[in-house]
């Protein structure tokens, strides 16, 4: 007689393993780009607005700087004062950073709740850090200012696109950044879009008999290393200090503020130090009184400046904490040729024109931008299958 068999035969008992998938990881990461878990993903609403503030604010900021040294007859002046207001002129860049705090505070009270006793710790390693930050700052915006007005500002603009050299270096060696085809690409292009700018006019440029090409050059060389540095020093600071503070929260658009008003407190107090020692309140006084559309022409145009930059800034610092110091530097240099292009419409300088380099550096801008984006929209769409 055959045994009974069981109605119900009982299933193999089936053994799941847990993935673990931090929602809150950066797209970036899942392709290697930063090995910091915390990093808030790409938000595209985000993105765009810091462009736009870059684009903007730069774009603004640079007309208003042509307008300064145009009504000042700067072509007019002599070697003994080609220097003059360089320190003003590293000061306005950051000297409106109280702007910023409104917001910063409005921001920071929302998140009051959540903060933890390591907090203490990382605000005061982030002082020096902060300190540190305030003076490459000052540094970048002095020796910006002073290459400028030292060699012709095509050779400048030549020597200072070398950043987007030296930002890839340091993101990898700082940051540990790994970059795609389309990183490079977007790179690669954007250094076609600082070299081409060489055509572009500055109200400022020295004539012949002021030009000290190994002054100059140097200057803007290191300038565009300080501004390399900068940015991946940022993005250091959100990875490796903000973001771990704000583990168990979504990091906040809050810590953008705060990085740029406490590093621009510490330049704004070296700018104005070094204002002081040079003696440039005098020449702000005698540029006031001589300004060739008055003095409230001259209040509004170095006011404009000051605000201008902060936009700037919110916008570079906002590129840095949404997806790295590359993307940030490249949106930098690739707004270039639309400053050259606006300064050509406002203003009438000799030799000033819309030529095939402007045009050109128009589109491989419109390019570098487009292959970065690209990138990102590739990175969100994976992120998004493999958290489904």
């Amino acid at each position: 007689m055959a045994q009974n068999q069981p109605i119900f035969q009982t299933k193999p008992q089936e053994h799941f393993v847990q993935i673990p998938i931090n929602i809150e990881r950066d797209s970036t990461t899942l392709i290697n780009q930063t090995g910091n878990s915390n990093r808030k993903p790409n938000h595209w609403p985000t993105i765009l607005l810091s462009t736009i503030l870059v684009i903007v604010g730069q774009s603004v900021a640079k007309l208003l700087e042509n307008f300064y040294y145009d009504q000042i007859n700067r072509s007019e002046y002599d070697e003994s004062r080609q220097n003059d207001g360089v320190w003003t002129q590293a000061l306005l860049q950051t000297v409106a950073f109280p702007l910023l705090l409104l917001p910063f505070l409005n921001l920071t009270a929302k998140n009051r709740r959540d903060q933890h006793p390591s907090d203490h710790f990382h605000y005061k390693s982030l002082t020096v850090i902060y300190i540190c930050i305030g003076i490459v700052m000052t540094v970048q915006a002095r020796l910006s200012a002073m290459g400028k007005l030292e060699i012709p500002f095509g050779v400048f603009t030549l020597i200072y696109t070398t950043q987007l050299f030296f930002t890839p270096v340091f993101a990898r060696l700082v940051n540990k950044i790994k970059f795609n085809r389309w990183v490079v690409i977007s790179l690669a292009l954007a250094i076609a879009t600082g070299a081409l700018t060489l055509s572009s006019a500055f109200a400022g440029e020295p004539d012949e008999a002021e030009e000290n090409y190994a002054r100059g050059a140097w200057a803007a060389l290191f300038a565009g290393v300080c501004f390399s540095l900068l940015l991946c020093n940022i993005q250091n600071v959100f990875d490796n200090y903000i973001f771990k503070r704000t583990e168990s929260r979504r990091p906040s658009f809050a810590s953008v503020f705060e990085v740029i008003i406490f590093s621009s407190l510490v330049a704004t107090i070296i700018s104005v130090a070094g204002l002081l020692i040079a003696g440039e309140q005098d020449d702000l006084k005698r540029e006031m009184n001589e300004f060739s559309k008055g003095k409230g022409a001259y209040v509004m145009a170095m006011v404009g400046q000051a605000v201008s930059w902060q936009v700037y800034w919110v916008g570079i610092v906002g590129l840095v904490f949404s997806v790295s110091s590359v993307l940030s530097n490249v949106i930098s240099v690739v707004t270039w040729p639309i400053v050259s292009v606006l300064v050509v419409i406002f203003f009438n300088f000799m030799d000033d024109e819309f030529d095939v380099f402007k045009g050109v550096a128009l589109i491989t801008a419109v390019l570098s931008a487009a292959a970065y984006f690209f990138r990102l929209h590739k990175e969100n769409r994976d992120s998004d299958v493999i958290a489904n």
